[in-house]
């Protein structure tokens, strides 16, 4: 089973790709800002995905957040600062 992580997951994209990757067996992981609303987790929580919280601006929290991943899928909308 592949461990694939997804970056902008509580997001309408981020989300439909979340639900694919279950559908097709995947261990799916998002990567959630601190500030993330908890409604939105709880979401991803009950399609079971595991929630990871890191801060995007912190090199080694989001390292360590995709440790041991297959892959890492963003679905993050943004300009050069965010991507």
């Amino acid at each position: 089973m592949k461990k694939i992580i997804v970056a902008g997951a509580t997001g309408n994209l981020g989300n439909r790709i979340c639900k694919a990757l279950i559908e097709r067996g995947a261990t799916v992981t998002a990567l959630a800002r601190p500030s993330t609303d908890t409604s939105k987790i709880e979401m991803l929580t009950a399609m079971g995905v595991q929630v990871v919280v890191a801060d995007p601006l912190d090199p080694s929290e989001l390292a360590k957040a995709c440790a041991g991943s297959d892959c890492v899928v963003s679905a993050l909308a943004g300009l050069r600062d965010v991507i």
